[in-house]
């Protein structure tokens, strides 16, 4: 009797249980990780609403969103609520691309998202940008495909108004859906009066949901007065051009971003088609305007740029998807894998293999952990060759920082250039390549989420700084505590010992020499990133007694009583 195929139902099964798997697995390990500077200024407001009120500077609905979060899941179980809108995209992901293009793809564009590491951060990370905006644009493509239909309409435009209650960024959602609408309305109709009355119903359109937009903002202020219209203006003008553009800053974070992207999401680019272009054009558009609006229509220097950088993690998920698709596609489709072929595949895997075991063992060379200041002299040995480096990375965003390895992460990318480039010169070998690529993907991503929630090849900061806090809850003589970079800033006003934060900047030493002089409490300092040795702040710790050290690899912790070092600190 002939053996009878897996019936839809049950591959179903199968697939949604593996994702599932794959979603926890990589997640769950960070759901209690230490609230990080931003990310416990939002816990901390949503205390409650007067507190909110006074803190969130965006339209109303965030605050309402962490008001209510913080009232669901209680303060110390937060990371819950940009997981569950995670999981939403997850689904979203597989209905949006299986509707543009095929299941594979589809699938595809899942496991992309599922294991890239900015997608693992975003899904952590107590703010909007990582997982519940980038679920409502999902949402938002959902319904724009499904049009016409008085239904779809709908719900494209209740959530094209909640992404706009939420964050104003959202307004990228509104300009990558309008123009890709009227690209294709430009090319299905020849009379030119045609083309006017649809743009002149698309304009009308938009100053209807304007007004719309702002009806809305002053009700809601009308009716909750914990939100100000001014205060979220006044907010939003901090990001114009007027100071000037720290444009180290901006490199730093956009490479940054660059890092968290990781080969899988970036490399295959350089294979997209016309046919990827076009089914995935509402996502290029998006991605588009999304670099022009964060790298030139405004400032974002002094802002958490990396946060924000996050939107491109679904456009990218979704065209590499797709590009994935078309070469993996074609390959396993029955009766299309000639056995003469078996042996190259399995040579092909062996290669990668190796390559990603190199590339992983890069991690265990000697490395040299740079200070974060002067940020120049990171640059200065990337150009000198001198990448055995550990890179911090860490910003304001949360959440708390970790160390990669510079010569990992630069070798991943090379390597991965050069597979992608050698299968464009020889395109025959396109589905070898793809294979390569996938694996040093997936040793990258795994690498970065490993480091992140356990830190086991360089350290973990979240370890050192538990410990550290434990010795200072159980201390009754240290009653006020500075913080380094306002590490520790969540358990440390919970205890009541919370006494401000050291940002450890040269510009700010001059400023810190007093403040340093006056206070007459203990510090705490988790060296995440390094002090730059020769600093105020290096010679002033140096001369202070050390009540409790923790380390962890290349990350220690060290709660000091520099009550003798204030009386000279002016000398240093």
């Amino acid at each position: 009797m002939k053996p009878t195929s897996m019936s839809v139902r049950n591959k179903v099964i199968i697939g949604v249980t593996l994702a599932a798997a794959l979603f926890f697995v990589l997640r769950l390990p960070g759901i209690h990780m230490p609230y990080h500077q931003d990310e416990w200024k939002n816990v901390s407001a949503s205390m409650s609403i007067e507190s909110a009120g006074t803190f969130f500077a965006h339209p109303p609905f965030m605050q309402m969103f962490f008001v209510a979060s913080n009232r669901l899941f209680g303060t110390d179980n937060m990371r819950l609520f940009p997981l569950i809108f995670a999981l939403v995209s997850v689904v979203l992901f597989y209905l949006v691309v299986k509707r543009r293009v095929d299941v594979k793809a589809a699938v595809l564009a899942v496991l992309a998202y599922l294991v890239c590491f900015y997608g693992i951060l975003g899904s952590l990370q107590l703010d909007v940008d990582g997982s519940i905006l980038p679920a409502l644009f999902l949402l938002a493509v959902f319904a724009y495909d499904r049009l016409p239909g008085r239904k779809w309409l709908i719900l494209l435009v209740a959530t094209l108004l909640v992404g706009m209650l939420i964050k104003l960024n959202f307004i990228l959602v509104i300009g990558a859906i309008v123009l890709d609408y009227l690209w294709v309305n430009r090319l299905w109709v020849n009379r030119h009066d045609q083309i006017y009355r649809k743009v002149g119903i698309v304009a009308g359109s938009l100053v209807a949901f304007g007004a719309v937009y702002v009806a809305l903002l002053y009700f809601i202020q009308a009716i909750y007065p914990a939100f100000s219209i001014s205060f979220m203006i006044g907010h939003a003008n901090q990001f114009s051009d007027a100071v000037g553009r720290n444009w180290t800053q901006i490199i730093v974070q956009g490479v940054k971003a660059v890092y968290y992207l990781s080969p899988l999401l970036l490399v295959p680019l350089l294979w997209i088609s016309k046919e990827t272009i076009k089914r995935t054009r509402v996502f290029g558009l998006y991605l588009i305007l999304g670099l022009i609006f964060y790298f030139v229509l405004f400032d974002f220097s002094r802002g958490a740029l990396d946060k924000y950088l996050m939107f491109a993690i679904v456009p990218l998920a979704v065209m590499v998807g797709v590009i994935l698709s078309e070469i993996l596609g074609n390959v396993f489709k029955e009766g299309t894998l000639p056995r003469e072929r078996y042996t190259i595949y399995g040579i092909t895997l062996g290669v990668g293999v190796v390559i990603t075991v190199l590339l992983v063992a890069l991690n265990f060379l000697p490395q040299q952990v740079v200070a974060l200041y002067p940020k120049t002299e990171w640059f200065g040995r990337v150009l000198h060759g001198q990448w055995n480096v550990l890179t911090p990375l860490n910003g304001g965003s949360g959440p708390l920082g970790f160390y990669i390895s510079f010569l990992f992460i630069a070798c991943s990318y090379i390597i991965s250039l050069i597979v992608a480039v050698t299968a464009i010169i020889k395109k025959q070998w396109r589905f070898e390549a793809t294979v390569v690529l996938i694996l040093i993907g997936l040793a990258y991503n795994i690498i970065f989420a490993q480091e992140l929630f356990f830190g086991g090849i360089n350290g973990s900061a979240p370890k050192v700084l538990n410990e550290a806090v434990k010795f200072i809850a159980e201390s009754d003589h240290i009653k006020k505590v500075m913080t380094f970079n306002d590490i520790g800033a969540g358990p440390l006003s919970i205890m009541g010992k919370y006494a401000g934060r050291i940002y450890a900047t040269p510009e700010s030493e001059e400023g810190y020499r007093k403040k340093f002089s006056e206070f007459d409490g203990d510090y705490l300092v988790v060296d995440m990133p390094r002090l730059y040795s020769g600093g105020l702040y290096y010679r002033f710790f140096a001369r202070c007694d050390v009540l409790f050290q923790s380390v962890s690899g290349n990350i220690s912790g060290k709660v000091y009583d520099c009550s003798r070092a204030r009386t000279i600190v002016k000398t240093l």
